[in-house]
């Protein structure tokens, strides 16, 4: 009975000492996407490309509203002297261009969001391929981006490798 119990004792510390010995130890890191993004002469690319369309955008803008004003100053100043069915024709001409304008206004937005998505993402999917290199490369199990602002604690021993990812990123 005593050998037994010797055994499954010793049974029991290996069968301990081999969980606790085949745990691998996590090696984590963390990476400021955002502060990669802003080091990259690409996102300056595409931030003209998107200032040169938001230019064009705005400008079209413009035009449209003095065209807009000068019908409303028209209108105001002519108001007293129209016939009741020349006023409502103008009324109504001036609602279409002022909803034209709001449309033009809601699209020229959405447009001008999407064109930045489709400029930032190419550079963006670089940059995750860059991450994704130096975490095989460097043997980490995670790497944490803290520019999305849901990573509340990062220890010291988190190694920080937007350097590493730089330095692929930049031939």
């Amino acid at each position: 009975m005593k050998k037994i119990i010797t055994i499954l004792f010793g049974v029991g510390l290996i069968s301990i000492s081999m969980t606790t010995f085949s745990q691998a130890v996590l090696k984590i890191g963390h990476v400021d996407i955002a502060e990669i993004l802003a080091a990259l002469p690409a996102r300056d690319s595409a931030g003209a490309i998107l200032e040169k369309e938001t230019k064009e955008i705005q400008s079209t803008y413009d035009e449209m509203t003095v065209v807009y004003n000068k019908m409303l100053d028209d209108y105001e100043k002519g108001q007293s002297t129209y016939s009741e069915f020349v006023k409502r024709n103008k009324e109504s001409e001036l609602m279409d261009k002022e909803k034209r304008l709001q449309e033009y206004e809601k699209n020229a937005s959405e447009t001008l969001q999407k064109r930045n998505n489709e400029l930032i993402q190419p550079i963006l999917d670089r940059i995750i391929k860059a991450v994704n290199k130096v975490a095989a490369e460097n043997g980490f199990t995670y790497i944490l981006d803290v520019s999305k602002g849901s990573v509340v604690y990062t220890s010291k021993d988190s190694q920080n490798i937007n350097q590493l990812v730089l330095k692929v990123l930049k031939p």
